[in-house]
């Protein structure tokens, strides 16, 4: 609802143009960044998870994940990094810098307050919550099958969730690197991403964005299995293609990464 609402905000100001409007620059980037970030890490992510958290041991026959505790502490995570950016409305100032938080913009330099550790923790939090959570879909997945229902039988929700859990273990880890260089450099002085200081700017960039573009098929891979499975049901037709379709969202988990 928040970011919604923001988003609301954002595209009224810039309906009044350049000279007009009612936000100050600082806030539109505010709400710019806190939009971003709540829609992907804390909307559409945790959605899906959940949906999948649901759905998928019910259509492998599994009464539960595999590891049900990790399971709340993922979600324990999700929802503490979801309260600080909450909080940032209330206490401090969140971050301008986007969804994306860019250095050298969210070094100390250049960003002194508290805006960019909210995005810092923010992220670190969830991106480790949603890492075991893809360890704990996948490891489902393998072991909790019922009997006799091998790989090619899976429905294809099951088999976007399990190349969804896939890249969301290799795909969180640099996001959650980055951050932590990124904090390193604001409270204790690294230059990871300095470049006139031995560091190297576009390293953050190439770590975020290995995460940043799985993420797309994260979001989207969900979706072309749950309107596959619900439209074949509904229509009561069996799925065309699976074998190719299967073989598709394989190679997808790989070639996001490229």
């Amino acid at each position: 609802a928040r970011a919604l609402i923001e988003a609301v905000l954002m595209r009224t100001q810039q309906a009044f143009g350049l000279d007009g409007g009612f936000l100050s620059p600082e806030h539109f980037a505010q709400l710019f960044s806190t939009h971003g970030t709540i829609m992907i890490f804390f909307m559409a992510m945790p959605f899906l998870t959940g949906v999948i958290n649901y759905v998928m041991p019910m259509q492998i026959g599994a009464r539960e994940v595999s590891f049900p505790v990790l399971n709340s502490i993922s979600l324990g995570l999700t929802a503490a990094g979801a309260a600080l950016v909450m909080v940032s409305l209330v206490i401090g100032k969140f971050s301008t810098g986007g969804w994306f938080g860019y250095p050298p913009y969210t070094e100390a330099n250049f960003s002194p307050g508290v805006g960019p550790d909210y995005w810092i923790w923010a992220l670190s939090l969830a991106g480790l919550g949603s890492t075991l959570t893809g360890i704990n879909f996948a490891v489902t997945i393998y072991k909790e099958r019922a009997p006799g229902m091998k790989l090619m039988r899976m429905p294809m929700f099951t088999w976007t969730a399990l190349c969804t859990a896939i890249i969301m273990i290799f795909a969180m880890p640099p996001l959650t690197v980055a951050t932590a260089q990124l904090a390193l450099d604001r409270y204790l002085g690294f230059h990871f991403f300095t470049n006139e200081l031995g560091g190297n700017q576009m390293n953050f960039a190439n770590l975020f964005w290995l995460f940043g573009h799985p993420e797309v098929y994260i979001l989207i891979l969900p979706a072309f299995g749950w309107y596959s499975v619900t439209i074949s049901t509904f229509s009561g037709n069996a799925l065309f293609g699976y074998r190719s379709r299967v073989l598709a969202n394989r190679a997808l988990a790989v070639l996001s990464f490229t």
